[in-house]
Protein backbone atom coordinates (compact mmCIF):
# COMPACT_ATOMS: atom_id res chain seq x y z
CA UNK A 1 0.00 0.00 0.00
CA UNK A 2 1.48 3.29 -1.15
CA UNK A 3 0.95 6.38 0.87
CA UNK A 4 0.46 9.74 -0.89
CA UNK A 5 3.09 12.26 0.04
CA UNK A 6 3.15 15.92 -0.78
CA UNK A 7 -0.64 16.37 -0.78
CA UNK A 8 -0.65 17.97 2.61
CA UNK A 9 2.51 19.97 1.85
CA UNK A 10 1.02 21.46 -1.32
CA UNK A 11 -2.15 22.46 0.50
CA UNK A 12 -0.15 24.08 3.28
CA UNK A 13 2.00 25.98 0.76
CA UNK A 14 -1.08 27.29 -1.05
CA UNK A 15 -2.73 28.26 2.24
CA UNK A 16 0.39 30.09 3.43
CA UNK A 17 0.69 31.89 0.07
CA UNK A 18 -2.94 33.05 0.23
CA UNK A 19 -2.54 34.25 3.84
CA UNK A 20 0.65 36.09 2.91
CA UNK A 21 -0.99 37.81 -0.10
CA UNK A 22 -3.97 38.89 1.98
CA UNK A 23 -1.62 40.32 4.60
CA UNK A 24 0.64 42.04 2.03
CA UNK A 25 -2.19 43.57 0.02
CA UNK A 26 -3.75 44.90 3.22
CA UNK A 27 -0.56 46.62 4.31
CA UNK A 28 -0.32 50.43 3.93
CA UNK A 29 1.95 50.28 0.88
CA UNK A 30 -0.78 48.45 -1.11
CA UNK A 31 -3.87 49.91 0.54
CA UNK A 32 -6.36 51.69 -1.67
CA UNK A 33 -6.91 55.37 -1.07
CA UNK A 34 -10.10 56.28 0.69
CA UNK A 35 -10.84 59.19 -1.67
CA UNK A 36 -10.75 59.20 -5.46
CA UNK A 37 -7.97 61.06 -7.21
CA UNK A 38 -9.01 63.84 -9.59
CA UNK A 39 -8.96 62.86 -13.25
CA UNK A 40 -7.32 66.12 -14.28
CA UNK A 41 -5.27 68.51 -12.21
CA UNK A 42 -7.47 71.29 -10.91
CA UNK A 43 -5.99 74.75 -10.80
CA UNK A 44 -7.11 78.22 -9.91
CA UNK A 45 -4.69 79.50 -12.54
CA UNK A 46 -6.04 82.67 -14.16
CA UNK A 47 -3.35 83.14 -16.79
CA UNK A 48 -1.44 80.56 -18.82
CA UNK A 49 1.91 79.45 -17.45
CA UNK A 50 4.97 80.20 -19.57
CA UNK A 51 4.86 76.88 -21.45
CA UNK A 52 1.16 77.27 -22.32
CA UNK A 53 1.72 80.90 -23.28
CA UNK A 54 4.66 79.97 -25.50
CA UNK A 55 2.62 77.23 -27.19
CA UNK A 56 -0.25 79.68 -27.82
CA UNK A 57 2.08 82.36 -29.24
CA UNK A 58 3.74 79.82 -31.55
CA UNK A 59 0.34 78.65 -32.83
CA UNK A 60 -0.52 82.28 -33.57
CA UNK A 61 2.76 82.81 -35.45
CA UNK A 62 2.13 79.72 -37.57
CA UNK A 63 -1.43 80.86 -38.39
CA UNK A 64 -0.16 84.35 -39.23
CA UNK A 65 2.22 82.86 -41.80
CA UNK A 66 -0.88 81.47 -43.52
CA UNK A 67 -2.99 84.62 -43.15
CA UNK A 68 -1.07 87.90 -42.83
CA UNK A 69 -4.28 89.77 -41.94
CA UNK A 70 -4.38 88.14 -38.48
CA UNK A 71 -3.34 90.39 -35.61
CA UNK A 72 -2.82 89.17 -32.04
CA UNK A 73 -5.73 90.14 -29.81
CA UNK A 74 -5.08 89.93 -26.05
CA UNK A 75 -8.77 89.90 -25.20
CA UNK A 76 -9.41 86.96 -27.54
CA UNK A 77 -6.29 85.20 -26.19
CA UNK A 78 -7.53 85.57 -22.62
CA UNK A 79 -11.00 84.29 -23.61
CA UNK A 80 -9.41 81.37 -25.51
CA UNK A 81 -7.36 80.45 -22.43
CA UNK A 82 -10.46 80.59 -20.21
CA UNK A 83 -12.36 78.44 -22.74
CA UNK A 84 -9.57 75.82 -22.85
CA UNK A 85 -9.44 75.76 -19.05
CA UNK A 86 -13.23 75.33 -18.83
CA UNK A 87 -13.16 72.46 -21.37
CA UNK A 88 -10.56 70.64 -19.27
CA UNK A 89 -12.36 71.30 -15.97
CA UNK A 90 -15.75 70.22 -17.32
CA UNK A 91 -14.33 67.14 -19.10
CA UNK A 92 -15.79 67.76 -22.54
CA UNK A 93 -14.44 68.68 -25.95
CA UNK A 94 -17.17 70.05 -28.19
CA UNK A 95 -17.90 73.42 -29.73
CA UNK A 96 -21.41 73.31 -28.25
CA UNK A 97 -21.96 73.24 -24.50
CA UNK A 98 -23.39 69.78 -23.70
CA UNK A 99 -25.95 71.28 -21.29
CA UNK A 100 -27.31 74.04 -23.51
CA UNK A 101 -26.39 72.89 -27.03
CA UNK A 102 -25.14 76.43 -27.72
CA UNK A 103 -21.64 77.43 -28.74
CA UNK A 104 -20.60 79.98 -26.08
CA UNK A 105 -17.84 81.33 -28.30
CA UNK A 106 -20.01 83.80 -30.18
CA UNK A 107 -20.95 85.55 -26.95
CA UNK A 108 -17.33 85.34 -25.80
CA UNK A 109 -15.97 86.88 -28.98
CA UNK A 110 -18.57 89.64 -28.95
CA UNK A 111 -17.33 90.69 -25.48
CA UNK A 112 -13.96 91.53 -27.07
CA UNK A 113 -15.37 93.70 -29.87
CA UNK A 114 -14.44 97.38 -29.52
CA UNK A 115 -17.26 99.91 -29.10
CA UNK A 116 -16.74 101.32 -32.61
CA UNK A 117 -17.57 97.94 -34.18
CA UNK A 118 -20.51 96.97 -31.97
CA UNK A 119 -23.89 96.77 -33.57
CA UNK A 120 -22.51 95.48 -36.85
CA UNK A 121 -22.28 91.83 -37.79
CA UNK A 122 -18.85 90.52 -36.85
CA UNK A 123 -17.61 87.22 -38.24
CA UNK A 124 -16.17 84.87 -35.63
CA UNK A 125 -14.63 81.41 -35.62
CA UNK A 126 -13.13 78.84 -33.32
CA UNK A 127 -10.58 76.07 -33.70
CA UNK A 128 -9.99 73.60 -30.87
CA UNK A 129 -7.24 71.02 -30.49
CA UNK A 130 -6.87 68.22 -27.99
CA UNK A 131 -3.68 66.42 -27.03
CA UNK A 132 -0.16 67.36 -26.14
CA UNK A 133 2.01 67.93 -29.17
CA UNK A 134 4.30 70.54 -30.64
CA UNK A 135 2.75 73.72 -32.05
CA UNK A 136 4.07 72.74 -35.51
CA UNK A 137 2.27 69.38 -35.39
CA UNK A 138 -0.92 70.97 -34.03
CA UNK A 139 -0.86 73.59 -36.80
CA UNK A 140 -0.20 70.93 -39.45
CA UNK A 141 -3.22 68.94 -38.24
CA UNK A 142 -5.40 72.08 -38.30
CA UNK A 143 -4.30 72.88 -41.84
CA UNK A 144 -5.15 69.32 -42.95
CA UNK A 145 -8.73 69.74 -41.69
CA UNK A 146 -10.88 71.65 -44.23
CA UNK A 147 -13.00 73.49 -41.63
CA UNK A 148 -10.08 74.46 -39.40
CA UNK A 149 -8.02 75.49 -42.41
CA UNK A 150 -10.92 77.67 -43.61
CA UNK A 151 -10.91 79.56 -40.29
CA UNK A 152 -7.17 80.19 -40.46
CA UNK A 153 -7.29 81.35 -44.10
CA UNK A 154 -10.56 83.34 -43.89
CA UNK A 155 -9.66 86.94 -44.87
CA UNK A 156 -12.70 88.25 -42.99
CA UNK A 157 -10.81 87.43 -39.79
CA UNK A 158 -8.24 90.05 -38.84
CA UNK A 159 -7.98 89.36 -35.08
CA UNK A 160 -6.90 86.16 -33.41
CA UNK A 161 -6.27 84.99 -29.88
CA UNK A 162 -4.92 81.60 -28.85
CA UNK A 163 -5.11 80.03 -25.42
CA UNK A 164 -3.73 76.70 -24.27
CA UNK A 165 -4.44 74.97 -21.00
CA UNK A 166 -3.16 71.51 -20.15
CA UNK A 167 -3.91 69.37 -23.24
CA UNK A 168 -6.37 71.71 -25.02
CA UNK A 169 -5.66 74.74 -27.24
CA UNK A 170 -8.34 77.09 -28.51
CA UNK A 171 -7.96 79.56 -31.39
CA UNK A 172 -10.54 82.35 -31.54
CA UNK A 173 -10.98 84.47 -34.66
CA UNK A 174 -12.90 87.70 -35.22
CA UNK A 175 -13.23 90.29 -37.95
CA UNK A 176 -13.66 93.87 -36.69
Amino acid sequence: MKQKTGGMGTKNTILLTVVFLIWALGSPCFAQQTRPLPIYPQSSQVRPDSTEGDRARELYKLARKENRALQWDSCLANKAFQRAKRLVAQHYFEHEDPKTGVNPVWKTVSSCIPERSRGSSVPAGENMTKGIDTPANIHRALMESPTHRANILDRRFNHMGVGCYDYICVELFAGY
